[in-house]
């Protein structure tokens, strides 16, 4: 059986780290799990006046979650808190009232920073949002410094033990979801 984990990044910037960190997560997720990307890109501002008759690429962010059997959500850290992409991506996800798509959803997070916090408050932040919506919001959280050294030619991470650390980290979040 696959394992199919959405991974949303929180970032639109060409040259993200945190879009170029999960590319190396997925080279090293274990046999049996699928990654797959979660576009938020083309969401436009969340605004109430949507709860009625949601855009097309907010209805296919939805249903996306919910198909997937858990969700890990990367934030950049900017102004010492999670990006306002994701936390607009959290808010059509959580709309209209009582249709939260991630509610009950296993959901990790996870962030890559140049900073030595490696992005520790945007994920804390993420965390605290996240948790609002009762998505079930795993203790494992997959923070990393990112430096010129970080990825090796291949886009995979030079560091073999960075690279146990992304295995680790997905296969916590699909034993969750196998739960």
């Amino acid at each position: 059986m696959t394992t199919k984990i959405g991974y949303i990044v929180g970032s639109v910037s060409s040259t993200s780290i945190n879009r170029a960190a999960f590319e190396a997560v997925k080279k090293n997720a274990p046999e049996g799990v699928e990654i797959t990307e979660i576009t938020i890109a083309d969401l436009p501002m969340y605004s109430p006046d949507h709860d009625a008759a949601y855009p097309q690429s907010a209805v296919d962010f939805k249903a996306a979650i919910e198909a997937a059997d858990a969700v890990i959500v990367a934030t950049p850290t900017y102004n010492n808190t999670l990006s306002g992409v994701v936390k607009n991506a959290v808010d059509w996800a959580s709309r209209p009232w009582g249709q939260h798509s991630f509610n009950s959803k296993v959901t990790a997070v996870a962030g890559a920073s140049i900073s030595p916090h490696g992005g520790k408050p945007g994920t804390d932040a993420l965390v605290a949002t996240l948790a609002f919506g009762e998505a079930k919001v795993l203790e494992t959280v997959f923070n990393l410094t990112v430096g010129a050294d970080t990825f090796d030619a291949e886009g995979n991470f030079a560091d073999e033990a960075v690279r146990a650390e992304a295995r680790d980290f997905v296969a916590a979040v699909a034993g969750n979801a196998a739960n």
